[in-house]
């Protein structure tokens, strides 16, 4: 993303942390709605709209939040997009066999479920937060 010129003010890491935890939960193994310990396909159908929609509530808070911290929204909903179609995915740290294997396997399953999601017409629901929601409005 944009790199930081020293540290980050307490408010900006909790946007920052909030912008990657949409990330990561791409990348999780979505369980069923009913199980909830685990991210649920429906948070991560959300985080999917969150970090790819054009238009929108997702859209509107990932610019908001984005220009909280001096990114630009567009910008990484563009870049999210461009991995979603084939660009590649940053690799992981752990850079064992078994994690790119695993890697390589999520990125198949978040591609997939992209897809089916750009794929089906539906009524996304607003952003969960209220941060979000009173910015949808």
């Amino acid at each position: 993303m944009i790199p930081h010129a020293g540290p980050q003010s307490p408010e900006a890491a909790l946007v920052t942390a909030i912008i990657m935890q949409a990330y990561r939960d791409l990348f999780v193994t979505a369980k069923s709605d009913g199980q909830a310990t685990f991210t649920t396909q429906a948070e991560q159908d959300q985080a999917i709209a969150f970090l790819t929609d054009r238009t929108g509530p997702h859209a509107r808070h990932r610019a908001f939040l984005c220009s909280l911290i001096g990114w630009d929204g567009n910008v990484l909903g563009e870049r999210v997009r461009r991995m979603m179609e084939g660009a590649d995915f940053p690799l992981p740290t752990d850079r064992t066999p078994a994690a790119q294997k695993r890697h390589a396997e999520a990125v198949q399953q978040i591609r997939a479920r992209w897809l089916h999601l750009k794929n089906t017409p539906s009524k996304r629901a607003p952003p969960a937060s209220a941060v979000g929601a009173a910015r949808a409005a």
